[in-house]
């Protein structure tokens, strides 16, 4: 402790205590200069000592130079300190506001060289550190030139802020979104000499619009969805009512009444499979379901039954034609959706007597992936060429050719994509659409054999 005290009192005082030391030094000196320089005969103590009110008095001004330069240098000191502290506390009360910051601050010079910035922009582009002396647009951009979108061009240029949202890729590869600031960073005759650019980070509210605009959209569907397809159901179960109205007062008429009865309730069973495809969307929007090892030939044979017994009045023959027993394809649950939703418009588009329905399955090559291609057949009323493509976006369906079948494959692509599967419409006849359908899908599987190239 004393030793601390002792070394801060000749900090603070080394100048008086220097001035103190070179005053006897100049004292000493110019004693002996007066004695070699006159060849006094007396001693150097008595030179030192002497009592000529000549020397005195050279000697005493120049030891009050001396002196006066010390005392000057030693208060100019004191305040110099006192202005450095005081500075230093007020850079550190800045740095520690410009730090505390969470978005981003850099200053650039008029060659866009970063030459101050805070943590935050230290912490989002680390693999840049340090950032000070280093071109704005190699750490924001990976760039090795100028970005074309630049506001601190702009600012340069024309004295005023400009603001810009960017892109960037973060150290994971995703890409974000920066919105960035620039404001001109002038000098005391008002010339630009640099810019103060504010950067935040706006990718997760860039994600939230998309997140917002995408629900927006979808309850859009939902909406037009329902005044479609539910008003056109209440309007054919009210029409076959008031027919039945018409004609059970009638003799004879038990064949056309039942004719209304069933087209009720084909009605309330397509209403039904289109609040069942709804629940499926969101169920499929809301999670990602486990893809698993299933076995495909199981799934088609019962919803192949099902679609018989939900259809009693219609002759419907279906013909499987599969590779093995047994064909095991990455999928979920959700895969019957998909095998439902292709079945029942190969019927309810059907307007034969017979309803023939056609399922193929072969292994294949595609871009050197595995899959099981299922090939859905039937002799119903066919797709138009130009409807094709749009069949499997229910906000494009158009026409009498597509009416009704949007949401159901619309349903289907969403699940098939979920597998990083695929799946698209050909006609049953080559070059004729009148004839048939035949839906494609291929999922992926893990057969190594009896692969043909597609």
């Amino acid at each position: 402790m004393k030793d601390y005290t002792r070394r801060k009192f000749l900090s603070s005082h080394k100048y008086l205590i220097l001035g103190f030391f070179m005053s006897i030094a100049f004292w000493l000196a110019e004693s002996s200069l007066h004695m070699f320089t006159f060849g006094c005969e007396t001693s150097f103590l008595q030179s030192v000592f002497t009592d000529c009110n000549h020397e005195v008095w050279m000697r005493s001004i120049g030891i009050s130079f001396l002196a006066f330069f010390s005392i000057f240098a030693h208060f100019y000191s004191r305040y110099t300190e006192k202005l450095n502290k005081e500075l230093a506390e007020k850079n550190k009360f800045i740095n520690n506001i410009f730090d505390s910051i969470q978005d981003g601050i850099s200053i650039l010079d008029t060659e866009l060289n970063i030459i101050q910035t805070n943590h935050w922009m230290e912490k989002m582009y680390r693999n840049h550190v340090p950032l000070i002396g280093k071109k704005c647009y190699l750490v924001h951009q990976n760039r090795t030139s100028v970005c074309p979108w630049c506001p601190s061009v702009k600012t340069l240029d024309t004295g005023r802020m400009h603001t810009e949202v960017v892109p960037y890729s973060s150290e994971d590869g995703e890409k974000g979104w920066i919105y960035v600031s620039a404001f001109p960073m002038r000098d005391e005759k008002n010339n630009v000499i640099g810019v103060i650019e504010y950067l935040k980070n706006i990718t997760e509210l860039k994600k939230a619009e998309k997140n917002f605009k995408d629900a927006y959209n979808r309850a859009e569907f939902y909406k037009d969805l329902f005044a479609h397809d539910i008003n056109n159901i209440l309007l054919n179960i009210l029409s076959s009512t008031e027919l039945s109205t018409i004609y059970i007062d009638k003799p004879n008429t038990k064949k056309e009444i039942l004719e209304f009865l069933s087209i009720i309730q084909n009605q309330v069973d397509r209403g039904s499979r289109l609040i069942s495809n709804i629940n499926t969307i969101s169920k499929l929007e809301k999670s990602n379901k486990s893809i698993i090892r299933i076995d495909i030939n199981g799934i088609l044979r019962k919803c192949a039954k099902s679609l018989k017994q939900s259809h009693p009045k219609k002759k419907i023959n279906i013909h499987l034609d599969f590779n093995n027993s047994k064909q095991y394809v990455f999928a979920n649950e959700l895969l019957d959706d998909v095998v439902e939703n292709i079945l029942n418009n190969a019927v309810e588009y059907n307007i034969n007597s017979e309803i023939e329905i056609t399922i193929k399955t072969k292994n294949i090559l595609k871009n050197g992936n595995k899959y099981l291609k299922v090939k859905f057949i039937d002799n119903g009323i066919g797709i138009e060429n130009g409807s094709k493509d749009k069949i499997f976006d229910r906000s494009n369906n158009e026409g009498r050719s597509v009416k009704g079948l949007g949401l159901g494959l619309s349903l289907v692509k969403k699940i098939v994509n979920s597998y990083n599967g695929h799946i698209w419409v050909e006609n049953r006849v080559s070059g004729d659409y009148s004839k048939g359908s035949a839906f494609v899908l291929l999922i992926p599987t893990e057969e190594k054999t009896g692969l043909d190239v597609l």
